[in-house]
């Protein structure tokens, strides 16, 4: 099915009476688009799994990571063409299992691409456990001690990692106002995984960042 869902006038188009859905249900089903009429420069697509944006780029040839561009299953777009996540507010997420390497980069932004970063969380898919008072923390290529933009100093432990939606501890550099004004992470800035203390042995998860896509010109 199409996801090419309006007229080059914003009018909904129809396909045997139903108007024709503007989303996927997943992020391989967005890449998984082949037909002509949907990888058209600027049209938006939202992945219904996570309610993320993307719009496609034609001449884009970006490297995929699934986090902020997309490539095409298509073979005609391997070397050009890709789907860049839209500009505003959204929430990215970053896996990582208790196998991450320390030092590991989760993320790292795309040329062209400025992001904003106002908080950051942990979204445990299952529970962290094992090693010797074991602690994980999350910093970046620009502010670069770990725990910076999350879990402190002393890194967050197995019992603030079991599944859910964490908080966690506050990043060293993301607790005050005049720290997350500054908080911009340019194209090529990295953000990484670090063990504070000792490693887990179980665990897996993904690091949530809140924040605001400035630019993303694909290039």
């Amino acid at each position: 099915m199409p996801v090419n869902c309006t007229t080059p006038h914003g009018a909904p188009k129809y396909s045997g009476g139903s108007p024709v859905a503007a989303s996927v249900a997943t992020m391989a089903a967005l890449k998984a688009l082949a037909e002509p009429g949907d990888l058209i420069h600027g049209n938006e697509v939202t992945v219904d799994a996570d309610g993320s944006k993307w719009r496609f780029h034609s001449s884009s040839a970006l490297t995929g990571d699934d986090i902020l561009v997309a490539t095409p299953d298509a073979t005609a777009y391997a070397s050009a063409g890709r789907w860049l996540r839209a500009v505003g507010r959204t929430t990215l997420y970053l896996p990582f299992a208790f196998g991450t390497a320390d030092g590991a980069t989760l993320l790292t932004v795309p040329t062209g691409c400025i992001l904003k970063l106002d908080s950051a969380h942990w979204k445990i898919t299952a529970d962290m456990t094992g090693g010797s008072s074991s602690a994980i923390g999350i910093d970046s290529s620009v502010d670069t001690t770990a725990g910076d933009l999350l879990g402190g100093s002393g890194g967050d432990v197995a019992a603030a990692l079991t599944a859910g939606v964490k908080a966690g501890t506050v990043g060293t550099v993301m607790d005050t106002d005049a720290e997350l004004h500054s908080k911009l992470l340019p194209a090529a800035a990295t953000v990484r995984f670090q063990r504070i203390a000792s490693a887990f042995t179980a665990g897996s998860g993904y690091v949530g960042l809140v924040v605001d896509i400035i630019a993303h010109p694909g290039a």
